[in-house]
């Protein structure tokens, strides 16, 4: 019976792993297979059949076996964080085969195992069952994930990279949840980690907008120009031809319209570069933003890796932080210290 199963498994790894496509559209928000999204291995392995295999069903239902067979939320929270991971590691497949759909999958089945094994933990939790060992290992699992998906998230475009932001703030809803079942020392400092990664992430989204917006209106504004100029050379055209043609009338018409086509372009160009002079203003504010909340990031991870030393008798801690260094007041110059 084994080796008939081991003979299917293989059958349907074969079937399942296409090869990728010869040509590549713009399915990722990329355009030439050079340019495809990548993302490092990560600690899980693929399953045997992956989201694009017409016997993907039976992925699933070896999920829902180990499931079924796991008796406690602990074993559940665990089984539910590996599947997450399987997902995670087939989701390299589906990018080097620009599968959209399979992508899809795979993000959504992230996200959707990662909160049942958040609920999982919390389940353990309100049973009155010690979880806090369970609670590091599925936190430091989400977190490589997150990681794995930052990677992701600045390579792709579009509705790609929407759903895989929706993927992280499902992630990150996960891992707060978990996050209760921690050590109250260890829950700290995840808030404050958490709290710089959202600050971060909407600094990043900021300043990935306003180029956007400066690139769009870059393009926005060339085409403008060249139909301006196209609807100005034909006002002159005939204008011309009215002249030769000795045409009185026409030719104050075309007069008319050429010199209101002079204004109205001249109106174009002032106010698209106003929108211009905006777009860049916006771009340089994200971009201060981002260099501020690096630096005062820096700031931070500085006095949090300052060392703890014990001081006095009661035992309590001190923080040994860098002494500034003090200049010497006017009337303690040399010669001078004497004279109080």
């Amino acid at each position: 019976m084994r080796k008939i199963l081991l003979v299917l498994s293989l059958l349907f790894l074969l079937v399942s792993r296409t090869p990728a496509l010869a040509h590549h559209q713009a399915i990722l928000g990329v355009s030439t297979p050079s340019a495809l999204p990548t993302i490092a291995p990560t600690a899980e392995g693929p399953g045997l059949i992956l989201p694009d295999s017409p016997f993907f069903f039976l992925d699933k239902l070896k999920q829902n076996t180990r499931l079924f067979f796991a008796f406690t939320s602990e074993e559940k929270a665990k089984i539910r964080a590996s599947i997450a991971g399987e997902r995670l590691a087939e989701l390299r497949f589906m990018l080097a085969k620009n599968n959209r759909a399979g992508v899809s999958t795979d993000l959504k089945e992230i996200s959707e195992n990662l909160r049942e094994s958040a609920k999982e933990v919390s389940k353990a939790q309100f049973a009155g069952r010690d979880v806090k060992k369970l609670a590091r290992e599925i936190n430091d699992n989400i977190k490589a994930k997150q990681k794995t998906l930052d990677t992701l998230e600045r390579q792709v475009s579009g509705s790609i990279k929407l759903e895989t932001a929706q993927t992280q703030e499902a992630i990150f809803e996960s891992k707060v949840e978990v996050e209760d079942a921690l050590p109250e020392n260890e829950l700290e400092n995840e808030v404050r980690d958490d709290l710089a990664r959202k600050i971060e992430r909407k600094v990043n989204t900021a300043s990935e907008s306003a180029r956007f917006l400066r690139r769009d209106l870059d393009e926005l504004t060339k085409k403008a120009s060249e139909s301006a100029s196209k609807s100005l050379k034909r006002r002159e055209e005939t204008l011309k031809e009215a002249i030769e043609k000795s045409d009185a009338t026409l030719r104050k018409v075309q007069e008319k319209l050429l010199e209101a086509e002079k204004k109205k372009q001249e109106s174009l160009l002032k106010a698209q570069a106003k929108a211009a002079e905006q777009a860049q203003e916006a771009l340089e504010k994200a971009q201060k933003a981002a260099t501020g909340f690096e630096k005062a990031q820096q700031v931070v991870n500085q006095i949090r890796n300052t060392a703890v030393t014990n001081g006095g008798s009661g035992g309590t801690g001190s923080i040994e932080t860098p002494k500034p260094v003090s200049t010497p007041k006017p009337a303690e110059k040399e010669g001078e210290s004497g004279k109080h």
